[in-house]
């Protein structure tokens, strides 16, 4: 028989892991490894840098558990977070590399959506500049600039891992859209407009499509495997989801919350409002509206309360619909790209609490439901841009574990929802590419087909649709409200 497992390297927000995915769906963890962040000095308070040499010895760590597990590995893939970059010298050494919560570049990104914000998001589908290649490189001459002169490439953190592996630099469409590289209607690298903004387009490395094969292990045990490029990891779960089809959309709700829409073209917003990004799947485009901060939330609430997982989850559930009219906003009703600066937030409740005395269970109740409203209002700024409706919606990513939230996202949506059949949907997706890539499927369709066939579906409840519409008026009011204080 010929080896049906992919080994997906997911590199996400919180941690480098390595999973395996079997041809019928099933996800394995087999290592993971916390990032080396640190705050480099020329860069706090908001920089964020990575150790370079700790990753490439934590990513080969991964890949000799993988050895050690004694799977047969049909291809190694590789997929992670959209906005992590590594600047690479000629002579393929990375000079520095940088996450995507890396902020460093905020004073760049702005002087340049000053001038440029218009073409930039045209060109790009993305808005603000600050997280996107330009910022950085301009960051980099400004405050580094023996190093910024020895840059030959600039490569999605991604792909720079897979170059690790294999000693070949290619980088993947999609990574290449959501980091200001490429023109996301044509696929063409901008000359033009990087230019303009300071970027050599020699510093943009050779571009291949999504789940193309790359190269292939140089050296170890795993020498030969194929290994695959399957792009931006949120992408990735929309595969992992079944979202392929346009009209369909999925929610990736993991440490934020995209809430993504495939379409047939390229959809860019007037009003500057969501991203428009390339999907991994051939001839597909995404329009997301970020729901923002989810996981982040769901753990932070629980790590203040000194609860584990399963206690909190316990105590929301027994939560009446509505939280005791306790009421979360964390963060915009809807993401508006051109204007994503930081806020307030916060939890409300009832007074006098003589009278109301919210409990443990109605706080963190709140917290999903908020989470929950921010998914309704940006699937809805999703229909109104495109101007089409969704046709079905699905639902992965390591929040999709919690029943009480599904059913909960469920009924504010008043949308039959689709749960993935593992949280894992960002490996599940990585590895379809990679089956397709190495000819275990003949197709994406079928290989999707066979991943997804152990997803459930949830389909809203009448009443509780119905008592949530007035949750949802009262959110909307309230999240406008905590908006305008940020302004002041």
């Amino acid at each position: 028989m010929p080896a049906d497992t992919v080994l997906v390297i997911d590199a996400g927000t919180s941690a480098l892991r390595a999973l395996s995915v079997r041809a019928g769906g099933a996800v394995a963890p087999v290592a993971s490894e916390p990032w080396p962040v640190f705050v480099p000095a020329d860069a706090a308070p908001f920089g964020r840098e990575f150790d370079a040499a700790e990753i490439q010895r934590a990513l080969w760590r991964l890949i000799a558990a993988a050895v050690a597990s004694r799977v047969e590995i049909a291809a190694v893939a590789f997929t992670g977070q959209r906005e992590g970059i590594a600047f690479i010298d000629g002579r393929g050494g990375a000079l520095c590399a940088s996450p995507n919560v890396d902020a460093r570049a905020s004073a760049e990104g702005m002087a340049i959506d000053a001038v440029h914000a218009d073409e930039v998001y045209a060109v790009t589908g993305h808005l603000p500049s600050l997280m996107q290649v330009p910022a950085k490189v301009a960051w980099l001459r400004a405050h580094r600039p023996d190093l910024a002169a020895r840059v030959a490439h600039v490569l999605p953190l991604v792909d720079w891992l897979a170059m690790l592996v294999t000693g070949s630099i290619r980088m993947s469409r999609s990574l290449g859209v959501e980091n200001g590289l490429l023109d996301v209607s044509t696929g063409a690298v901008p000359a033009g407009l990087l230019a303009r903004l300071g970027l050599p387009a020699d510093a943009v490395p050779p571009v291949v499509a999504d789940g193309t094969i790359s190269g292939a292990v140089a050296h170890g045990d795993l020498a030969g495997v194929p290994v695959v490029l399957a792009g931006a990891d949120t992408q990735c779960a929309l595969v992992g989801m079944g979202a392929v089809e346009p009209g369909t959309a999925g929610i990736a709700a993991g440490w934020s919350a995209p809430v993504q829409v495939v379409t047939d073209a390229p959809v860019i917003d007037s009003e500057k409002r969501t991203w428009t990004g390339v999907h991994v799947v051939p001839g597909r485009w995404i329009l997301e509206s970020n729901a923002g901060e989810m996981g982040r939330a769901w753990d932070w609430i629980c790590a203040m309360m000194d609860l584990d997982a399963a206690e909190a989850e316990r105590l929301a559930a027994a939560a009446p619909a509505g939280a005791g009219d306790a009421m979360a906003v964390l963060g915009a009703r809807a993401m508006r790209a051109s204007a994503m600066n930081a806020g307030v937030g916060g939890i409300t409740v009832p007074l006098p609490l003589v009278m109301s005395s919210p409990e443990r269970g109605h706080l963190l109740r709140s917290i999903l439901e908020a989470a929950a409203y921010a998914v309704r209002a940006n699937l809805e700024q999703l229909e109104q841009v495109s101007g089409a409706g969704i046709t079905s919606l699905a639902i992965g990513g390591g929040m999709s574990r919690s029943t009480t939230f599904t059913r909960i996202v469920a009924d504010v949506t008043g949308r039959p929802l689709a749960v993935a059949s593992s949280p894992e949907t960002s490996a599940l997706g990585a590895a379809v590419l990679a089956f397709v890539a190495t000819g275990r499927h003949a197709s994406i369709a079928e290989a999707v087909a066979a991943i997804t066939s152990g997803r459930c579906t949830l389909r809203p409840a009448a009443a509780a649709s119905a008592a949530y519409d007035d949750y949802y008026a009262r959110w909307c009011t309230m999240s406008d409200a905590f908006e305008r204080m940020s302004e002041l």
